[in-house]
């Protein structure tokens, strides 16, 4: 359908073309007479002023194509953008976006002498969660944990959907006791009952916590230091945080 209206505008486009040069080749007598009698100029003095005009009609189709051709390209552009970096089940960014959005403030943030925090979390029970309920059911937790999570964090904080069941976080310009407090609203938020479908579904998730600068200042060594720290929650028990100890880890 599409080509077919792109083919009937090309058409018309043409048959405008052919009648601005039918009108040139008549030297154009209508006009002439339209321009006198409208603008009052003697009829010898017009042929300068129906040239411009004639210039202008002309290029006016060329320069519409190109003005549409640009509006597509950029919504084209930005469907990509989209594509690339968000996330398509939960709508948040993905580990892509993450990783180069972090990358730069974090250069900002060090620079600028300000600490913060890279976060790692994994969802506990939510393998049971798929083979119990399915599929479907799993997704739809996995949006309803992706709107508990934004609501956990301040507006400055980047949430975004690691893989399957895991999230990552950048808490920028903030000290260790306001991400503690913001870790454990996190867990708490998680812990509360999901409603889906008329199933009542109980999870937990545990944390890993890395602090830039003092454990990192390059993205991937704080999600990898966030990641151990996780599964270092995780044989504590779950449902709980993990702070990124080298010493532990030597």
């Amino acid at each position: 359908m599409k080509e077919k209206k792109h083919l009937k505008w090309s058409y018309k486009i043409i048959f405008i073309i052919i009648g601005l040069l039918f009108l040139k080749v008549f030297e154009f007598v209508v006009l002439d007479r339209v321009i006198h009698w409208f603008w009052k100029i003697p009829l010898d003095g017009t042929g300068e002023f129906i040239d411009i005009i004639v210039t202008i009609l002309i290029l006016l189709p060329f320069i519409i194509i190109v003005m549409m051709q640009r509006i597509r390209l950029e919504g084209a552009e930005e469907k990509y953008k989209i594509l690339a970096y968000n996330d398509p089940l939960t709508g948040l960014s993905n580990r892509r976006y993450f990783e180069e959005k972090v990358s730069n403030s974090l250069m900002r943030n060090i620079k600028e002498g300000k600490t913060g925090a890279v976060i790692f979390i994994d969802i506990d029970g939510f393998k049971l969660v798929n083979d119990t309920y399915g599929h479907e059911i799993g997704d739809i937790l996995l949006k309803e944990i992706g709107i508990r999570l934004l609501a956990s964090v301040r507006k400055e904080d980047l949430v975004s959907r690691f893989a399957g069941d895991e999230f990552i976080f950048f808490l920028p310009n903030v000290d260790k006791p306001l991400v503690l407090n913001i870790v454990k609203r996190i867990i708490e938020e998680i812990n509360k009952p999901f409603v889906i479908n008329n199933n009542r579904i109980l999870i937990s998730t545990s944390v890993g916590i890395s602090f830039f600068p003092e454990q990192g200042k390059d993205i991937k060594f704080l999600l990898r230091n966030a990641d151990k720290a996780m599964y270092k929650a995780k044989l504590d028990g779950k449902n709980t945080y993990e702070i990124f100890d080298e010493d532990k880890e030597s």
